[in-house]
């Protein structure tokens, strides 16, 4: 997938629901697909989605992230 829409949804759900809901969107994502969330949401600890600006991620290359570690 290229794209993700999930706006205002997260908002209802605890952290750890939040997180678990981002694993499974960076699992759809291909790389440099982008996840669109509500504006008073954010996405924490996860290493593959990188902040682009409000409201948007960016699924960062899985190969070129496994590398950095």
């Amino acid at each position: 997938m290229y794209l993700i829409f999930c706006r205002n949804v997260m908002i209802y759900f605890d952290e750890k629901t939040r997180n678990k809901l981002a694993d499974k969107f960076n699992q759809y994502l291909k790389d440099d697909s982008y996840l669109l969330i509500g504006h008073s949401e954010t996405i924490r600890g996860n290493k593959n989605l990188e902040y682009v600006m409000p409201a948007t991620y960016k699924k960062i290359n899985s190969i070129k992230n496994n590398h950095n570690d």
